[in-house]
């Protein structure tokens, strides 16, 4: 356990820090965009759906940059837990983050008279940012490339503006605008295939 806890405190020093910095600031800066007082239901929704579920692909994409360094890609391969195992623990170290940034700032709109279910919106603004993250990490596993890894989840947010839920059914980002929570079960269940796709792709590559 202790050497897995050194993994997770060398990714949190060297690689997500500055992420969850910029996932951070983003949720501060909320406020000069966008009401974040007395809000009912559906336009809390909107800010979880349209915003916050952003932070996905800062948070979660960038799992393999440090291997793009080739003296840390060597210095890895050479201990001797496998690839895969640092990527889980990165995986499993950002969502645990993820979970923490999102969750405070669920409770930020609670203290801000904001109406809304705690635990149903806490679960669908999850569950878009794992699929935003899980795409952006699929993409960066085949291509090798963090900026495509990037750019493709935020093809697919704009996609949602133009096409609506007629196109993209049950894969549409914001079903919470449309007070329908129980789509967000299919974003997180493919946003977890995506990302295991992702990790064991480059796993497979790296080895």
């Amino acid at each position: 356990m202790e050497k897995y806890l050194k993994i997770a405190k060398v990714n949190l020093k060297f690689n997500l820090f500055p992420h969850i910095i910029a996932a951070v600031c983003l949720c501060f800066i909320s406020p000069l965009f966008m009401g974040v007082r007395n809000l009912d239901a559906l336009n809390t929704a909107k800010i979880l759906d349209v915003y916050i579920s952003l932070l996905g692909i800062i948070v979660l994409v960038p799992i393999f940059i440090p291997e793009q360094d080739k003296d840390i890609n060597d210095l890895i391969k050479s201990k001797k837990e496998t690839i895969a195992v640092n990527y889980l623990i990165r995986i499993v170290e950002a969502v645990m983050f993820l979970m923490i940034i999102v969750g405070g700032y669920l409770l930020y709109l609670k203290s801000g008279m904001c109406i809304f279910d705690f635990g149903q919106y806490f679960y669908g603004t999850i569950s878009t940012c794992i699929f935003l993250g899980g795409l952006g990490i699929l993409v960066y596993s085949i291509v090798d490339n963090v900026s495509v890894g990037y750019m493709l989840p935020i093809l697919y947010y704009i996609l949602c503006y133009g096409a609506g839920k007629k196109y993209l059914g049950k894969f549409y980002l914001f079903s919470m605008l449309q007070g329908n929570v129980s789509d967000k079960k299919y974003l997180l269940i493919v946003g977890i295939l995506m990302i295991a796709a992702g990790v064991f792709y480059r796993s497979k590559k790296k080895s």
